[in-house]
């Protein structure tokens, strides 16, 4: 998979998010300014990963005080996920989907998610796991994804399944009846290592009433190059760093050029970046590091010409930065090789 969809998600269940928290009273107006919202209906897109975590966190209060999971997938039909759900009805078992499913989950997810699709004595077993363990909101997505894989496998089954056990990493605030109602079960494991729902065997080997082994081939394929062909929407921090980047190659970069070609004052661009959580020095250090590691690892460049290209005063200046980064001299790093 391309590295241009790193950092990035389909953007169907954004989709269904947005819709909920409407649904459920959330004011247009707080959706405002988040990146990629604006461009959200179209197709062959992705959308930052930074953008649904930000929806989940907007859409959370009034989502799940009107039914939390439940409410969003009511507003759920095949095919509102894109081709990745397309791909249960027509796969020949419920166990053959879950394989394609995962293997094409970057279809919808960002690719640091994934789902790991384990057959065992008792059944199948699918979880979830994703890089957002730090994220306010994860127990409620960790609340959500099973839900979601339950009635995607339903709707491809033609009938309501029942799984044999579910598993959250987190005793959600959400009532154990509630949860049993949920997922139609009340074997809930808590504090799991991730989120993962567990399918009986007799379902998961039955003959799926639709199946069609040839669509499920162009589906799978689809999937693969329609992830691999999408057009990355980022926000203004990716073109922050495209710009600074650019202006690296002219020497050392200027606060008040990059704020110009940002179209915002330089005040605004340091506020910008103290909401992210940096700062101008912080940005400008991060890239002079990678820029300095790559051409010694892989030029033949000398530390003053290293030195001079990525705005240094002088090599010795240089030099005194890669002992802070690296404990040691540039020598080491091209000794090293590339990476």
């Amino acid at each position: 998979m391309s590295d241009s969809v790193n950092g990035t998600v389909s953007p169907h269940l954004t989709r269904l998010l947005v819709r909920a928290g409407i649904a459920t009273g959330l004011d247009r107006s707080c959706l405002a300014g988040v990146p990629g919202l604006a461009v959200l209906h179209e197709d062959g897109i992705r959308i930052p990963t930074a953008t649904i975590l930000r929806v989940w966190e907007l859409v959370a209060g009034p989502v799940w005080k009107a039914g939390g999971s439940d409410r969003i997938m009511e507003l759920w039909r095949p095919g509102t996920l894109g081709v990745w759900d397309y791909l249960f009805p027509v796969s020949s078992t419920l166990d053959d989907a879950f394989r394609v499913a995962g293997r094409r989950f970057t279809a919808i997810a960002d690719p640091a998610d994934r789902l790991l699709v384990t057959r065992h004595d008792g059944g199948l077993t699918v979880g979830w796991q994703g890089p957002y363990l730090d994220c306010p909101e994860y127990p409620l997505i960790a609340e959500f994804v099973p839900y979601m894989l339950l009635m995607v496998a339903s709707s491809g089954a033609g009938r309501r399944l029942t799984p044999t056990q579910v598993a959250l990493p987190r005793r959600p605030s959400t009532s154990p009846q509630r949860l049993a109602e949920l997922y139609d079960t009340r074997r809930i494991e808590f504090d799991a290592g991730h989120p993962s729902i567990t399918f009986a065997e007799a379902d998961i080997d039955a003959p799926l009433p639709r199946a069609d082994p040839v669509l499920v081939a162009i589906l799978d394929d689809h999937a693969h190059l329609s992830t691999a062909a999408a057009r990355p929407v980022r926000g203004w921090l990716d073109r922050f760093h495209a710009i600074l980047e650019s202006a690296m190659a002219d020497g050392a970069p200027g606060l008040d050029h990059v704020a110009q070609r940002l179209a915002m004052s330089p005040r605004t661009l340091q506020r910008r970046l103290r909401e992210e959580g940096s700062s101008w020095r912080e940005e400008l250090e991060k890239l002079r590091r990678r820029r300095v590691d790559r051409l010694l690892r892989e030029t033949s460049l000398s530390v003053d010409s290293i030195a001079a290209r990525v705005g240094f005063t002088d090599s010795r200046a240089l030099r005194r930065a890669i002992g802070r980064w690296y404990g040691h001299g540039p020598a080491a790093i091209r000794a090293s090789g590339p990476t």
